[in-house]
């Protein structure tokens, strides 16, 4: 339903999740990750689906934590376990069978960096960002840390997430982190065609190929998703600054 803060629709072997939060720029909230974590686990075993399109509504991907929410009074009643909903959503994405494709529309900031860096294929707009920016408030990243470690070699991650910085697609495009780089007019269509053509492949081929690659990644030494996950929980520290109640930031 449109007033839904994910959709989910499945049409021709594509699964499009929409972050639906646009008056607030997409931004993360307890039902936000719930609704993400449920659409992602409904479609892991379904056998109409090749491929996931993963994006945000009207043009934005994800600006972040909504502070606005985080910091109501009183506080909202999903609070408290934001941080295992927010974790339970990560691990969907991890474990998701089928390839991912994200469409980066305008900027992908902190925790919603976490989102777009779980996409497998992700085709950034020239003007759009993307920022691992937790360093600049003191905070751990440890969902960032944990796709970027799983995905990229460390001397990406280092530049991401040690700088703070903003990324732009041509910058994301030379580090490996983005597929493609288009006009910002062109992000949503162009990785639309994309996951149609993934979706397209015989004989579940995108699918296997990407259970062979999680296979051989390092990430596979460690076991699932959750025990991933745990183990770059555990690499991080304790925030000089108090992390968001329910959670870090990531």
């Amino acid at each position: 339903m449109p007033d839904q803060d994910v959709l989910l629709r499945v049409v021709d072997g594509v699964a499009s999740i929409v972050l639906n939060r646009p008056e607030r720029r997409n931004a993360i909230t307890g039902p936000l990750v719930e609704g993400l974590a449920s659409a992602l686990t409904s479609i892991a075993a379904r056998d109409d689906v090749g491929v996931v399109f993963f994006h945000g509504a009207e043009g934005a991907f994800c600006s972040g934590l909504d502070l606005k929410e985080f910091n109501a009074d009183p506080h909202p009643p999903w609070l408290s376990t934001f941080g295992e909903s927010n974790t339970k959503a990560h691990r969907a994405l991890f474990d998701c069978p089928f390839p991912v494709v994200v469409a980066l529309e305008k900027y992908a900031i902190n925790g919603g960096a976490a989102y777009a860096l779980g996409g497998d294929l992700i085709v950034a707009g020239s003007g759009a960002f993307l920022q691992v920016g937790e360093v600049r408030l003191g905070m751990p990243a440890p969902n960032n840390l944990a796709w970027l470690l799983a995905r990229h070699p460390p001397a990406v991650a280092e530049q991401l997430v040690l700088s703070g910085r903003r990324f732009h697609g041509p910058d994301l495009h030379r580090l490996g982190v983005a597929f493609d780089v288009v006009d910002d007019a062109d992000v949503l269509a162009t990785a639309a065609a994309l996951a149609h053509e993934v979706a397209g492949f015989p004989n579940g081929a995108a699918r296997r190929m990407k259970a062979a690659l999680r296979g051989l990644s390092p990430s596979a030494d460690v076991g699932d998703g959750a025990a991933w996950f745990e183990r770059t929980a555990g690499h991080t520290w304790t925030a000089i600054v108090p992390s968001p109640p329910g959670g870090p930031a990531s």
